[in-house]
């Protein structure tokens, strides 16, 4: 079965590969975001970043603005990839397509994640209280960017012909989310892990908290020193001690 996709940007896979991890990017980022995480998860996870449409590698395609279509393009091409076990990893706009795309697995009666874990991202029941964002003019919104996230890098603020390419994929992705209104279903019947970086000015402990009302098994949070983007190594140790704890128990 030929199974390549522009969807995924996976890490070969080893002899002793017994699970991918599937990386969902927060806002205006790509695959590339997860490459270096190859080298810091232990061999037997082989890792697969989701490359949505519209950067990087997939520039020239149209970019999604609405979470349902997204979501429904994104199943059906990596359905093909779930015939070992995985687990879904999503930070911040990553967190609510892993959490969706979970929901969507559930309701069809696919297989689900061995391990589902959101990042940076409050509860998906829980209103927000900002307006709008997408909408903002080009001054307004990379203002609000930076003062909420302090994410966008500071050699694309200095190019002009960097943040043209860069602020329409931000603003779909931000309409993505924006554009969201939950729906009650079942909570998952898979094990869910919270990150938060413990100064992050976007969520609150509630706030976080509230996952658990989605989580019909096993469910922990931790948070790690930092803001919105805390530093990945503390994050990658704590991923890999799950993996590594669920794949012993599985034989």
């Amino acid at each position: 079965m030929n199974r390549s996709t522009p969807w995924l940007q996976c890490r070969k896979a080893g002899g002793d590969s017994r699970l991918r991890l599937f990386c969902l990017p927060h806002a205006g980022s790509g695959a590339s975001t997860f490459h270096p995480w190859s080298s810091a998860l232990p061999a037997f996870v082989q890792i697969c970043p989701v490359q949505l449409p519209g950067r990087e590698s997939r520039i020239s395609e149209p970019l999604y603005t609405g979470i349902e279509p997204l979501v429904d393009a994104m199943d059906r091409e990596l359905q093909p990839w779930l015939d070992i076990p995985y687990a879904i990893f999503g930070h911040s706009m990553g967190a609510l397509l892993a959490f969706e795309w979970a929901r969507r697995l559930q309701r069809k009666g696919s297989s689900m994640p061995a391990w589902l874990f959101l990042s940076g991202r409050s509860a998906p029941d829980l209103s927000e209280d900002t307006k709008p964002q997408h909408s903002l003019s080009d001054r307004e919104f990379v203002e609000k960017l930076t003062s909420l996230y302090n994410g966008i890098p500071r050699e694309f603020l200095r190019d002009q012909e960097l943040m043209e390419v860069f602020l329409p994929i931000l603003r779909a992705d931000f309409a993505v989310v924006e554009s969201y209104r939950f729906r009650e279903d079942k909570p998952l019947g898979c094990p869910i892990t919270v990150f938060a970086g413990s100064e992050d000015a976007t969520v609150t402990w509630d706030r976080i908290r509230a996952w658990k009302r989605q989580a019909g098994r096993s469910f922990a949070i931790q948070l790690f020193p930092g803001g919105h983007f805390y530093p990945h190594p503390p994050l990658l140790r704590a991923i890999s001690s799950t993996l590594t704890e669920l794949t012993s128990q599985c034989g």
